[in-house]
């Protein structure tokens, strides 16, 4: 729906869904102590280290840093975005969401969308319904039978049956105006020139193209007999285009598995062979190459992706395409590799021949990225020449420099003057010439525009302001040690800087919630601008081996609390210095100023004397 999601709401949800459950319908905890845990679903590991806290209602993984609440952990596993998981967990908690005022044209438009995806779940179950129960179904299903296809795999995938005719889905879902409308603006009927309208799918096995939420957006179908074309797509229409949509992703999200990689195949029934072999992670592009769109998605869900495509000229023309599509995307820590087939065979067949084991030793000894580059370019130069190197030069460096800036940029820059034996000259031109980078692609995959902490500066403490480092180092020793917070009291005063409003915080929450471990105090604050820089301070301990006490930061809070009382004595002793003349009540005020700060400074030595 249009709008903005209130934050209101936002808290209420997460107040009423509980993190325990909705990460268990996902991945299997176990109970340990007070908290749940289990094998980290963002990153490969074989013991533990994935802690889900019911008090807290937040996850955190000691291996990889995931962490956040449960709309958090639905957008990472499921990859939706935002307002699609808040949507999710809203509806399996029975909450209409609301927004917050829209345009009348956005909500006109997203009733319109909402009326398509209705549509289109109404055709699918047309579909699936007319391969159980019409008249000619036999058809349709001795070739799926063909094609090994179990039962199974059908259901799961939604797959359906067109039956022949011009106008059965019409009937089926409605003659009157707004349906017939409707049924076009999907794509599900075509209207010709003089108004009438007939049925886009006839005589096809219908596979259904779901979003990330799982909505109904499109459909393929593949003809039983010799026709043409062999594969038809749905068009695009308001909620489906074709570069942002991938056939498979939603089911491969669906077998809750942990995923590590996509490999990227043609066609429909290549993804829905290699899942019947237990391949769960196939997914099909649209009657489109792939764009950088898809490969942003895969990426934020997994850190390999690997192409498929013939072994002939063909294959390897569409491989060099797709190659510079995933240049621009292939970020420090993301790969894309290439899998070349034998003659003849498809993914399909493929995976029949040499079953599951056979198929994942493809994939595994693919070609990375790099290899595959210098490959490509090797064969179109003469390599043993010094004219060939000079052309091999002019040819990579303009591909290198679409890599982002990072480590694998710099080892191919590398890699390609070992080969030509010098200093790239293309490659400094490159990267004399570069342009400022292209923002990456909003998938929407990310969180709201939403700020719940104030925004803590973003450099070191103001040296200037003498309490600074002594304010920095007290927060540090509460991130290291908060069980110091239970011998501390928060003092009366007002905080002047961004530090000591967040050394004041976090006493209140180590008060509200005592802890005794950094990770109970960091959990309080995933997913607030703080996060990343109280990690840190968690991480990289002091480089001093004296542990801090409570008086260290007692000193610091005392500190806070006299910078009232100091300024005063301050002003008082530049007025008398002046020769200006103090009233009674100013003197007697400059002497009692002037013994509380002996004795803090007497104070302060003592603590400082025990170091």
């Amino acid at each position: 729906m249009a709008g903005r999601i209130p934050q209101s709401f936002i808290d209420e949800l997460l107040a009423r869904v509980d993190v325990i459950d909705v990460v268990h319908s996902r991945v299997k905890l176990k109970k340990t102590g007070k908290n749940y845990s289990a094998c980290c679903p963002f990153h490969n590991e074989n013991t533990p280290s994935f802690t889900v806290s019911p008090d807290k209602q937040f996850y955190y993984c000691f291996g990889c840093g995931a962490s956040g609440t449960a709309l958090r952990f639905v957008m990472e596993f499921d990859g939706l975005s935002f307002p699609d998981a808040v949507e999710k967990l809203a509806d399996q908690m029975n909450m209409a969401v609301p927004r917050e005022a829209a345009s009348q044209r956005e909500v006109q438009q997203e009733q319109e969308h909402q009326s398509l995806f209705k549509r289109m779940e109404a055709a699918s179950q047309f579909f699936e319904r007319q391969l159980r129960e019409h008249d000619k179904r036999d058809r349709a299903i001795q070739y799926l039978k063909g094609r090994g296809l179990s039962g199974k795999a059908a259901k799961f995938f939604g797959i359906g049956y067109a039956p022949p005719g011009w106008d059965n889905l019409q009937e089926a879902l409605g003659t009157d105006k707004t349906a017939v409308r409707e049924l076009v603006t999907s794509g599900m009927l075509i209207e010709k020139d003089d108004g009438r309208t007939y049925d886009r799918f006839r005589d096809r096995i219908m596979f259904p193209i779901r979003d990330a939420r799982g909505r109904y957006i499109a459909f393929g179908g593949r003809v039983l007999g010799d026709e043409k074309p062999k594969y038809l797509n749905s068009p695009e229409t308001p909620i489906f285009q074709k570069n942002r949509e991938l056939y498979g992703l939603y089911e491969a999200r669906k077998i809750r598995q942990k995923l590590t990689r996509f490999v990227i195949v043609e066609g429909y029934m290549d993804v829905v062979a290699l899942a019947e072999f237990g391949i769960h992670y196939a997914v099909a592009t649209l009657g489109t190459a792939t764009s950088e769109h898809h490969l942003r998605r895969l990426f934020k869900i997994v850190p390999e992706v690997i192409f498929c495509f013939d072994g002939d000229d063909a294959g390897r023309t569409a491989a060099a395409r797709a190659m510079e599509t995933a240049l621009p995307v292939l970020s420090d820590g993301v790969q894309a590799r290439f899998l070349f087939l034998p003659d003849g065979e498809d993914p399909d067949t493929l995976v029949r021949q040499e079953g599951r084991d056979g198929f994942e030793k493809r994939l595994n000894e693919s070609l990375h990225l790099p290899e595959f580059l210098f490959e490509q370019l090797k064969q179109q130069v003469d390599f043993d020449t010094l004219d060939g190197k000079a052309r091999l030069d002019k040819m990579a460096a303009p591909l290198i420099g679409k890599l982002p800036k990072g480590t694998l940029r710099s080892l191919m820059e590398k890699r390609l003057e070992d080969m030509i034996g010098t200093r790239s000259a293309a490659m400094a031109a490159v990267n004399e010439t570069a342009p400022e980078p292209e923002p990456e692609i909003d998938d929407g995959v990310s969180m709201p525009d939403i700020i719940t902490e104030p925004v803590p500066p973003s450099h070191a403490p103001d040296t200037e302001d003498p309490l600074a480092p002594m304010v920095h180092r007290a927060i540090s020793s509460l991130v290291r040690f908060p069980g110091l917070a239970q011998e501390l009291s928060i003092p009366e005063t007002e905080a002047e800087t961004e530090y000591e409003r967040l050394l004041f915080e976090i006493l209140k929450r180590l008060h509200q919630s005592p802890q005794q471990e950094s990770i109970g105090l960091l959990i309080q604050w995933i997913g607030s601008p703080y996060e990343p820089e109280l990690k840190a301070l968690a991480d990289h301990p002091e480089s001093d081996q004296i542990r801090p006490v409570a008086a260290d930061v007692r000193v610091v809070l005392e500190r806070m609390t006299a910078r009232k009382d100091d300024r005063a004595l301050e002003e008082l002793e530049a007025k008398f210095h002046r020769g200006e003349k103090l009233t009674p009540e100013e003197r007697s005020q400059l002497h009692e100023l002037k013994k509380q700060r002996k004795q803090r400074n007497h104070k302060r030595t003592g603590i400082y004397h025990r170091h």
